[in-house]
């Protein structure tokens, strides 16, 4: 009788399966991820390629008449024949471009919403606000860069003083009799550049705010405040009329509308240089693709002797970046107000305005 012989087999273990399921199952897996990839990437690249085909909004942060908002019509209206669609453009203007701000970055990033953000809210606001509800760097693309303008010491015509050590002589004298003079700012840029004015002379003023800078130069031709920093191209009709005088430029170098009048670098006031910007932006996630024919298309535009021109006599120069130069320009900028803000001493606002 032939004998059995038992064969041990060791089971194996539940925990750790076959390698060649496993090899099957990580294949699979792979498969399952990369196949809705393979699809989208097409019709991605398929939307970018059609892209635009409806109207395209753009935020601005700022009132009609102010600068921002003229130098964003006139982007807007020469970005139409190379996109071939209209750029519209929103004022949710009001609390530091934290609404504009807020509102872009909700927005479906697919090339319909762009942000016209400027120094005020994509630099100073961090600083400003303990609970800024959009992290600037993080919540959007870089797209391009606009303008550039320089601020400046603005008055009545009928203030007594013609430059900057008189009014400094002025100021204090009212200081002195218990009625400081009042200034104006309508944003960040024109309340930050009127403390540094403050602490560099040392003259007592008291400021008034506003919605925004084209209000505030109303009040000022009207008698209800003293001065404002504000910017050339709100108060160029009045400065032209003779309504108002400006008495410096907050810049290194005179500006070329206002050539008479110098500077805060030669008045003896070096820390009272301002220099304001305006700058492209798209919700985070806006296709590459989209973002690099934005650029090319205003570039090209801001690049045009005809367009320097335009904003030339709106007192604004062209800023051309690419998104790379612009996203380190930002960086940049956010350090450099620190500095101002902290030198202008302006106090932290608490909350989200």
């Amino acid at each position: 009788m032939m004998s059995l012989h038992r064969i041990a087999v060791r089971p194996r273990s539940p925990q750790r399966p076959h390698a060649g399921l496993r090899r099957a199952v990580a294949a699979l897996t792979a498969l399952a991820v990369a196949a809705p990839l393979a699809i989208l990437a097409p019709a991605a690249a398929q939307a970018a390629e059609d892209w635009p085909r409806r109207p395209i909004r753009m935020l601005v942060p700022f009132p009609a008449g102010s600068a921002t908002d003229g130098a964003a019509r006139l982007i807007a209206d020469a970005l139409r024949e190379p996109l071939g669609q209209t750029v519209i453009i929103e004022n949710p203007a009001g609390a530091d471009g934290i609404i504009a701000a807020q509102q872009a970055k909700r927005a479906k990033p697919d090339g319909y919403t762009l942000f016209m953000s400027t120094n005020s809210a994509h630099a100073a606001n961090r600083m400003l606000y303990d609970d800024l509800p959009y992290d600037p760097q993080k919540d959007f693309t870089a797209v391009s860069g606009l303008i550039q303008i320089p601020l400046a010491v603005l008055v009545r015509e009928d203030f007594p003083a013609d430059d900057l050590a008189g009014f400094v002589s002025v100021a204090r004298q009212r200081a002195a009799s218990n009625k400081p003079l009042a200034y104006g700012s309508g944003n960040t840029s024109s309340l930050v550049a009127g403390e540094l004015l403050k602490h560099s002379t040392g003259i007592d003023m008291i400021n008034v705010p506003y919605r925004g800078n084209p209000q505030a130069m109303q009040d000022l031709v009207a008698g209800q405040i003293d001065v404002i920093v504000g910017d050339p191209y709100s108060s160029m009709a009045f400065l032209t009329s003779g309504r108002m005088k400006a008495l410096a430029v907050t810049a290194s170098e005179r500006h070329p509308l206002l050539p008479q009048v110098p500077t805060t670098l030669e008045a003896g006031h070096p820390d009272v240089q301002v220099i304001t910007w305006a700058a492209l932006f798209a919700p985070t996630g806006t296709d590459e693709a989209i973002v690099q024919r934005l650029n090319q298309e205003i570039n090209r535009v801001l690049d045009t002797p005809d367009f320097r021109e335009k904003l030339l006599r709106m007192a604004m120069t062209p800023m051309i970046m690419s998104p790379r130069e612009l996203t380190a320009f930002v960086d940049q900028e956010i350090i450099d107000w620190e500095t101002h803000i902290q030198l202008a001493n302006v106090p932290r606002k608490s909350g989200q305005p």
